[in-house]
């Protein structure tokens, strides 16, 4: 849900809220008012019938029967056979409405008074608007309210806005094209909001802090790598010395040893530094690949490795079947995956690699891991823990797979590991 509709949203749901109790609080003011003026008239009707009685003026009371009423126009006189204190009372009553046909609330105004010795009970009640009626039009008036703040808030909401939340929408498009690999900081842009210029130095001074960590980073990796490598040829450079020289069967064991470690270390190195290139998306220059013809390119250069080891190679390849990568990643993607069915087979062991447009499939024959299929990929993750392996060949599979789009898994099946490629996951037929 975007900012400014949760924004109407809850603006419209508090004008409910607030109108809601508006009108309940309309209806009583409105009533009291009425009400009040009617006890105001009602009093002075009272104040009247009072001046008559004074004056001698007959309401048709029965003589013989001093309690019956006189009624006119809302109007009731009640003579009393005893004293009374004097008072007024105001209160409700329901009665009769003729034309609506059914009792209707009414305020009644009695006062008791005294009048030349005999003592009166003079009743005047009425509405003068019906409760019916002051609802209905505290629920029009609240409806006509409610009707133009909602298109207030809409009119608000998408035009007005429109050019509030501009810078806004306008860092955040910047943000999203952001690319640490440009090396390029998001400059701060002013605007009349001072918000919104504050995002945008924060977002500024963020971006120059991640640019100048990758920038400090990517150097300390390279140059890591670099003069690492110095060092570790001229080890090996001299141990290659030292093994041509007259040793013993221990010593030259000792020299075979330590030139292995140094070639694990060299070939570490390098595959720390092709995987933080990978992770820092340096190969961002991607081309057709016709990957048909690079698996069978690759088959001819390891066909000696493949013979030593005594294996067999079966291949289904559908033609020109191309990737869109770069063409250094797709190299490398292809001989790990190649170099890692040599490495972990068995003696006399056999390699099947299948391709069509959707699929990249190879499998080989090989023991049971003896961990859980589920870190595979990750850094230093080995199958077998042989000392000839640095346990990065397919974490390096894995992130050339995840920067290409496609999608990996693997599966141990009738003595067999199988590693299966789509490689165009997001067009799935089925």
């Amino acid at each position: 849900m975007k900012l400014i509709t949760k924004f109407i949203l809850i603006y419209l749901l508090i004008t409910v809220v607030v109108l809601a109790a508006g009108g309940v609080i309309s209806y009583y003011i409105i009533k009291g008012e009425i009400d009040k003026e009617l006890r105001f008239r009602y009093m002075d009707r009272i104040e009247r019938v009072t001046s008559l009685l004074e004056q001698g003026r007959d309401f048709g009371f029965d003589s013989t029967n001093t309690l019956e009423k006189a009624r006119s126009r809302n109007l009731m006189i009640r003579e009393l056979k005893g004293p009374v204190e004097e008072r007024v009372e105001v209160g409700d009553t329901m009665a009769w409405h003729p034309h609506l046909r059914r009792m209707e609330h009414n305020v009644k105004v009695t006062a008791y008074r005294q009048v030349n010795g005999q003592y009166y009970q003079i009743s005047a009640y009425g509405a003068l608007v019906e409760s019916d009626d002051i609802t209905e039009a505290v629920l029009k008036t609240l409806l006509w309210i409610m009707g133009l703040q909602v298109v207030g808030a809409i009119g608000v909401g998408f035009v007005v806005s429109g050019r509030l939340f501009k810078p806004f929408r306008t860092t955040l498009d910047r943000i999203k094209r952001f690319n640490l690999y440009e090396k390029k900081p998001i400059e701060a842009e002013q605007t009349n909001v001072e918000e919104f210029n504050e995002l945008n130095r924060f977002v500024e001074e963020m971006t120059e802090k991640a640019v100048s960590d990758y920038r400090n980073l990517k150097e300390f990796a390279e140059n890591a790598s670099h003069e690492l490598q110095t060092p570790l040829s001229i080890a090996q450079g001299k141990l290659e010395l030292l093994s041509e020289t007259d040793l013993d069967s221990e010593q030259y064991r000792y020299v075979e040893s330590a030139q292995n470690s140094i070639r694990k270390l060299s070939k570490l190195s390098e595959s720390l530094g092709l995987l933080t290139k990978i992770e820092n998306h340096e190969f961002t220059d991607t081309e057709e690949i016709d990957l048909t013809q690079l698996i069978r390119d690759s088959l001819q250069s390891f066909d000696e490795l493949i013979s030593l080891h005594g294996l067999t190679v079966r291949s289904k390849l559908e033609e020109e079947v191309t990737v869109r990568m770069h063409p250094v990643l797709a190299d490398i993607l292809w001989r790990n995956l190649l170099q890692n069915a040599i490495k972990h087979n068995v003696e006399n062991g056999s390699i099947e690699i299948r391709l069509d447009s959707e699929t990249l499939e190879i499998s080989n024959t090989g023991e049971p891991l003896e961990m859980d299929p589920d870190i595979l990929f990750k850094r230093f993750r080995k199958a077998d823990q042989s000392s000839e392996s640095i346990g990065l060949g397919l974490s390096i599979v894995k992130r050339i797979i995840n920067q290409s789009g496609m999608e990996i898994s693997y599966h141990y099946n009738d003595d067999r590991h199988t590693i299966n490629i789509e490689l165009n996951p997001g067009n799935d037929s089925g």
